[in-house]
């Protein structure tokens, strides 16, 4: 079997491969751990996870060891937005990974409302500062629905990735995507498939058309893979057999051109 391709995560320099795995789901099901377990062994080397991702940072930290080493990059987040608050989680995170350093910790889903908040001297980007100053993270990044909080996190120097959402359905990040290029910020693709209910709904008709949808999983994680801008994109997976599906499509895809890429939006505006 291949190697699935890694590509450079922004000026944190980390090698990571294009796939990556989120976990919002996956310590809510008893086949979580499978699931991360496959990951790792077909070859991931990213997995995104949050404090209030239920089970999720806990599972990890099983599974770390289990194995009796880290041989994978963690990034996992904080919706804190004291300083105080975020040097908790970081604790929190060490002890339930079971590491002595996180490689990325996040300022999570960060709001226009937000923004002074965690940029005061006494906000949640000071906190990691510090933890990263103490050594327990590597590196400090932020996620955002905000096409507002992205520009100015891309473009205030403080942050070496930004999480964002960008698929077929979503094509507003776009430029963005293209100015962290040029300032060197690491971009981490979320809900690459359009969301778990789009997923869910998109399988469904796949079934029970009489042919093969142009749209599809596999499709949509092509269109975000195509993107030579994207450092990881990280679907979402609870059970192993997605995360074998995910793998077997980054070990063989090849990139859309810029004709199927606007038929893929054409047909997501059709069906959603």
């Amino acid at each position: 079997m291949g190697e699935i391709r890694q590509r450079r995560l922004g000026r944190t320099d980390l090698m990571v491969t294009e796939l990556g795995l989120g976990t919002l789901d996956t310590g809510q099901v008893p086949e979580g751990k499978e699931t991360i377990r496959l990951a790792l062994d077909l070859g991931i080397n990213f997995i995104d996870t949050a404090r209030i991702y239920e089970g999720s940072e806990y599972f990890i930290g099983e599974i770390i060891k289990e194995r009796g080493q880290k041989s994978f990059y963690i990034a996992t987040k904080t919706i804190k937005r004291s300083s105080d608050g975020c040097q908790y989680d970081v604790d929190r995170s060490l002890r339930l990974l079971g590491v002595e350093k996180i490689d990325l910790y996040q300022l999570d889903d960060v709001s226009p409302d937000d923004w002074t908040e965690v940029m005061h001297e006494k906000g949640a980007l000071a906190g990691l500062k510090e933890a990263r100053e103490l050594g327990l993270i590597d590196h400090i990044g932020i996620s955002s629905h905000s096409l507002e909080v992205l520009e100015k996190a891309i473009t205030c120097g403080e942050f070496e990735t930004v999480m964002l959402e960008y698929s077929a359905f979503y094509q507003e990040t776009e430029r963005l995507i293209a100015l962290a290029k040029e300032r060197d910020v690491g971009i981490i693709s979320m809900r690459p498939l359009g969301g778990s209910g789009r997923v869910s709904s998109l399988r469904t008709q796949t079934r029970a058309a009489e042919h093969e949808l142009l749209l599809s999983p596999a499709m949509l994680l092509r269109y975000v893979l195509s993107n030579p801008d994207i450092s990881v994109a990280i679907p979402g997976a609870r059970y192993p057999s997605r995360v074998r599906e995910n793998v077997d499509l980054a070990l063989t895809y090849q990139p859309l051109d810029e004709s199927q890429k606007r038929d893929c939006e054409a047909q997501a505006r059709l069906l959603f």
